[in-house]
């Protein structure tokens, strides 16, 4: 994937926009959610290291899913819905993204801090009778100011006394100058810190996850997620980085909005 990924944009959504013309009215797309609805509550985040020296984090941190009215919540994701497209909406977005990170360690400590990313774009969310479907563009307008994308599938299976398993699969892509910002070494932070210049290509990491969500009380939920993503070849070669993969864990507590 290369700036033509990104040029093609457009014409998804253009598609997408003909298809649900055919599919059904406008009227029956309209965003009518009223009020407040979906979960909210407190949640231990936890997500292992793969930079050189640095050790696995855990945060408690508010968890939030939900919809109310046009803007929407979606743990690291948040939004506005705009005009009808497709099965959903077409969504302006920004994404919490706990990427920046202080290398640590000799010689590692000696590299420049990387900052958090601020990721803001478009996107859509997708509700058909086969699943969730996520799609979302971002530009880094802090930072690197690179562009990255992220899809996402989640299925729903429903077990007894009301327990629900959500499995997901997909993909993030992050381009050249995305990784080059905070995987990348230059010339000077070489010459300081003795460790190699590196400069990688654009990278695409799949995941997979399970979201198990349990009821606890009459508007009480337990959300427990295990994720797994296999960092792109590009990330993993990165003399800053001592893993292939990323596991994230949380625990949530919420209560339910109906």
């Amino acid at each position: 994937m290369r700036k033509s990924f990104f040029s093609l944009i457009p014409f998804l959504l253009v598609g997408l926009l003909a298809a649900d013309a055919f599919a059904q009215s406008a009227s029956d797309q309209d965003i009518k959610t009223v009020g407040l609805s979906g979960d909210l509550g407190l949640a231990v985040f936890s997500q292992s290291a793969i930079i050189q020296g640095n050790n696995s984090t855990t945060q408690v941190r508010p968890y939030a899913y939900f919809d109310y009215d046009r803007f929407f919540a979606r743990i690291d994701t948040f939004g506005i819905k705009t005009i009808p497209l497709g099965a959903g909406s077409l969504e302006l977005v920004g994404k919490y993204n706990p990427e920046g990170y202080i290398a640590r360690g000799t010689p590692y400590n000696l590299m420049n801090p990387r900052s958090l990313p601020t990721p803001l774009g478009l996107g859509t969310f997708q509700l058909t009778p086969v699943g969730a479907f996520f799609f979302h563009t971002y530009q880094d307008v802090s930072t690197s100011k690179g562009k990255m994308a992220e899809f996402t599938y989640a299925g729903e299976i429903d077990l007894r006394n009301a327990i629900k398993i959500y499995p997901l699969i997909g993909f993030d892509y992050k381009d050249k100058q995305y990784l080059n910002y905070f995987y990348g070494v230059s010339l000077s932070e070489s010459q300081r810190s003795g460790v190699n210049t590196y400069t990688p290509e654009s990278g695409t990491s799949p995941f997979a996850a399970m979201i198990i969500e349990v009821p606890v009380g009459e508007h009480w939920v337990v959300n427990t997620l295990v994720k797994q993503k296999w960092l792109a070849t590009s990330i993993s070669n990165s003399p800053l980085v001592n893993e292939r993969r990323v596991e994230n864990l949380f625990i949530s507590l919420n209560y339910r909005f109906e």
